[in-house]
């Protein structure tokens, strides 16, 4: 059995979701390991779906089309942002004009869930134009990675919503990756049990907390800003794409230096696409740098967990309790807020 399939056995047959909801009213509903956290409602088939680009230009539009077609295909209705097709340099659209429209989306009682297109950059740069005040009464889902790990991680501090690590819109939507966020935004199971073929044990060892994480980049870039969640007990999930290994060694140094590192209760390494170095015989290989910063933690750490820039991927919702265990090789992810 390859890879892709043994993924998808375990997606669909190992495993079910964690509750983002029990209604469709607007105030959202508490989940139970996590009181300060705020769940948004599920999503239903017939459901308005928003795809916009919050951060980065799309300069192929037929990603466009794709993705509306994957979400049509999943039962949703889909409304397209205009950032969609707008340009400034490389993002979507002025700052201003970006945030507005994410604005607008949020305030649209009709919309249930926003999706980004696509990553890139610019998501910081709109953070000072959002009005987060507005959002704990307008709780809807919120799904990307890469970039928008920038509006997870904000929004989830900030408000107290759960947020989500999981496909774009320009992502490959199809099989595990389609199934798995299904199961999560429909609330589909419970619990979800996550593991896939490629999952490799660091250090030993069974964990649990809030879970929280992104783009490693992007975690790093929120330190000293009011937009970083706590990470006191969290299991912490991180991925990368094409950075050479000493790039991840400076950005674990810096969580290290903070003593964010010392404060989990477990990490989640995810596949790290095209982190080989330029000059393998001058350098460190990308798991001799996870030995590095992780060998010797008295939490449980695995890599290769499948997130972030791959095809077959999870999804995530940061601020939700979760457990991680090294026998089982799993993440698991449960609440007991749906019934």
């Amino acid at each position: 059995m390859d890879s892709r399939r043994k993924f998808i056995r375990n997606t669909v047959l190992g495993t079910g979701l964690l509750a983002l909801g029990i209604n469709n009213n607007a105030r959202a509903e508490v989940i139970t390991e996590n009181p300060g956290a705020i769940l948004p409602p599920k999503l239903r088939k017939g459901d308005l779906v928003a795809l916009m680009a919050p951060a980065g230009a799309i300069f192929n539009e037929e990603a466009i089309t794709k993705s509306r077609s994957a979400l049509e295909a999943m039962g949703f209705r889909v409304k397209v942002g205009a950032t969609a097709t707008a340009k400034s340099g490389y993002l979507a659209g002025d700052d201003g004009f970006r945030a507005k429209e994410f604005m607008d989306f949020i305030t649209d009682p009709e919309v249930k869930a926003i999706v980004a297109l696509r990553g890139g950059w610019g998501c910081a740069r709109m953070l000072p134009m959002i009005d987060m005040s507005i959002i704990p009464d307008n709780p809807k889902i919120i799904c990307g990675f890469s970039d928008i790990t920038t509006l997870l991680l904000a929004i989830y501090r900030q408000t107290g919503l759960v947020t989500f690590h999981g496909p774009v819109g320009n992502s490959t939507w199809e099989g595990a990756t389609t199934t798995n966020f299904l199961d999560v935004v429909q609330a589909r199971k419970s619990p979800l049990v996550l593991s896939n073929p490629e999952m490799k044990v660091v250090a030993q060892g069974f964990g649990s907390g809030t879970l929280i994480g992104g783009n490693l980049s992007i975690v790093c870039s929120l330190i000293g800003t009011s937009f970083l969640p706590d990470f006191k007990g969290a299991i912490l999930f991180l991925e990368e794409t094409e950075e050479e290994p000493y790039r991840v060694d400076r950005l674990l140094t810096q969580l290290s230096l903070c003593g964010i590192l010392d404060k989990l209760s477990g990490v989640v390494f995810g596949t790290c696409a095209k982190c080989e170095a330029e000059e393998p015989d001058k350098s460190f290989t990308l798991d001799e740098v996870l030995d590095h910063h992780f060998k010797s933690r008295s939490y449980p750490v695995v890599k290769g967990f499948a997130i972030g820039h791959i095809k077959d991927k999870f999804t995530l919702p940061v601020g939700v309790h979760a457990e991680l265990d090294t026998k089982s090789l799993a993440l698991t992810i449960s609440t007991n807020s749906v019934k």
